[in-house]
């Protein structure tokens, strides 16, 4: 038979080991590592130069990890003292990167804009820009764009995804199927300014031809890729 002692020594040990069971909520499981937000290192669109109070050619881009990995659907907020950004504000994709159209503001000279996540080690991150007061070049009539896999990409400036173009009022862009073998796409217009879309098209040599004869700015992707494949025409 046990002791007196004997007795409250075995109810000690199992309290002890119902406590130390149970454990104590998250205390047994570490922190998660902090958000890191930063430019993306292959086009971010730092630093580029336009015309006063016109849109930069390149989005915007900061691409956003933890322990190495990037994550999705993290907010970004996208602000600028002069000129305006679009979109304002916006999640992450499956790569991590946001991205946004930085339009400058009327004065020339250097500008900035900001992109920032809450709580996220290295926000916010800046962004420079350099205004200049020359009035932009007449747009062209005409611009050629490539579709690829799984790409759209202008043949004016080597923007791509987003291909970003430039034309004048009843202006032509005419897109062009290349080295995309047996994959469909399409070019489907996108945003509140429409424009026709193709049909999904498969093989090299495909072509889709518009006329814009509205001034505004008009997106578009793919059919079947969707925003991993993405365009905007400014028409003006």
């Amino acid at each position: 038979m046990l002791s007196a002692w004997g007795h409250t020594a075995f109810a000690l040990g199992v309290v002890a080991a119902l406590v130390g069971g149970c454990g104590s909520g998250g205390d047994s499981t570490p922190n998660p590592s902090p958000l890191i937000v930063a430019k993306e290192p292959t086009a971010s669109g730092d630093a580029q130069t336009g015309p006063i109070s016109e849109a930069l050619p390149n989005d915007l881009r900061v691409i956003v990890t933890r322990d190495g990995s990037p994550q999705s659907g993290v907010t970004v907020s996208w602000s600028t003292a002069t000129g305006s950004l679009a979109p304002t504000s916006g999640p992450t994709g499956g790569d991590g990167i946001a991205a946004s159209s930085w339009t400058l503001g009327p004065t020339a000279g250097a500008q900035s804009a900001q992109a920032a996540v809450a709580g996220a080690t290295g926000s916010p991150v800046t962004f420079s820009g350099t205004a200049t007061a020359e009035p932009p070049p007449p747009p062209p009539s005409t611009i050629a764009i490539t579709v690829g896999n799984i790409f759209f990409q202008s043949n004016r400036n080597g923007t791509s995804n987003t291909a970003v173009d430039t034309v004048a009022v009843n202006g032509t862009a005419t897109w062009t199927w290349v080295s995309t073998g047996a994959t469909p796409h399409s070019v489907q217009s996108t945003g509140t300014t429409a424009f026709t879309s193709s049909a999904l098209k498969t093989g090299n040599g495909q072509t889709y031809q518009f006329q814009f004869t509205q001034a505004g700015t008009y997106t578009y992707n793919c059919a079947e890729h969707g925003n991993a494949m993405t365009g905007r025409i400014v028409v003006r």
